[in-house]
């Protein structure tokens, strides 16, 4: 059996839309554990209603002595849950049909299979199933690697998970706002994983909506603790050259962001990372940084001129 995790709040505007995709799955030996996360709206009761005498859902609200947020929701469900694999899903997104059939059809031996995905604006439009992506997931020699150096993106609804490859991993971690799913896939994939690829897109995620990472765009400060102990944990498993480089370019990304914003604190804090986790390890990435630091100071003391400045900031 299928375990579909899914944390709510606020979504009374939009859950039914993706309640109704769940129940329109091809593949029924699925459960459904839902968590509530105190909405103020009447999201609860919406979902209620939507779930009433289907006896595959299970609606829970999140315990007042469990921390707030999506991870310490999807913790607390992964407790309740009876199938022997788990797929996680967002509120505001849409499965498509046959969504779990071809995961469990291609899950095989396998410790998780993957599929594509998609973004849509609004209300989505069944349409949207018939449409053909033509770029293809492509086979990884080092999932783990890739995974963490983006060549593989993977969000957090992409993979179905045999229980007992994941279980090991858990739980999530709930100090972090953002790229939690990252932190436990990076920890879940370092020990080699076989993974099943699905080249079709079964899952579509909804943009425009309020998210965690869309506030760390916004304002680096939200997220920027947890983006540097997600790192953090890649590189305690790994300090590969090519892993390294890969955060070294991310974290500075995430610098000229700081700069933009005006946010001397939080450049700062990326600069002390990017020295404290030794990222820059030759000679010649040195040299760049030495350009980076330099200019940063000029930029400091001028306070203007960042598109002129962007350049400089990159390796």
């Amino acid at each position: 059996m299928v375990s579909v995790i899914m944390p709510i709040f606020n979504r009374a505007h939009l859950i039914e839309e993706t309640i109704i995709s769940i129940k329109n799955q091809t593949y029924g030996n699925w459960e459904c554990v839902i968590i509530d996360d105190g909405s103020t709206d009447n999201t609860f009761m919406k979902t209620q209603s939507l779930i009433d005498k289907d006896s595959r859902f299970h609606l829970y609200k999140r315990p007042e002595n469990i921390t707030k947020g999506p991870s310490a929701c999807r913790n607390f469900a992964i407790t309740k849950i009876k199938g022997e694999y788990i797929q996680f899903f967002d509120s505001d997104d849409i499965m498509h049909p046959n969504h779990l059939e071809l995961k469990i059809a291609a899950i095989k031996n396998n410790d998780l299979t993957v599929c594509k995905l998609q973004s849509f604006k609004g209300k989505f439009k069944e349409e949207q199933f018939l449409k053909e992506d033509k770029e293809e997931l492509i086979k990884s020699e080092n999932i783990f690697e890739d995974f963490v150096t983006g060549k593989f993106p993977m969000m957090m609804v992409a993979p179905l998970w045999r229980v007992s490859s994941l279980k090991p991993h858990l739980p999530i971690r709930e100090d972090l706002h953002i790229l939690e799913d990252h932190e436990l896939y990076a920890r879940a994939l370092f020990k080699t994983k076989k993974v099943a690829l699905v080249n079709k897109t079964l899952i579509f995620y909804r943009v425009g909506e309020t998210s965690s990472t869309n506030s760390f765009y916004r304002n680096v400060t939200y997220g920027l603790h947890s983006f540097l102990e997600a790192k953090r944990t890649v590189l305690k498993l790994s300090q590969a050259k090519k892993v390294k480089l890969a955060i070294l370019k991310m974290t500075l990304g995430v610098f000229r962001q700081a700069l933009a914003e005006r946010n001397f604190k939080a450049s700062k804090e990326c600069l002390h990372f990017i020295d404290t986790e030794h990222l820059c390890y030759s000679k010649k990435l040195k040299l760049k940084y030495f350009r980076v630091k330099f200019f940063y100071k000029l930029f400091k003391l001028i306070k203007r001129g960042d598109t002129k400045f962007k350049p400089l900031f990159k390796i």
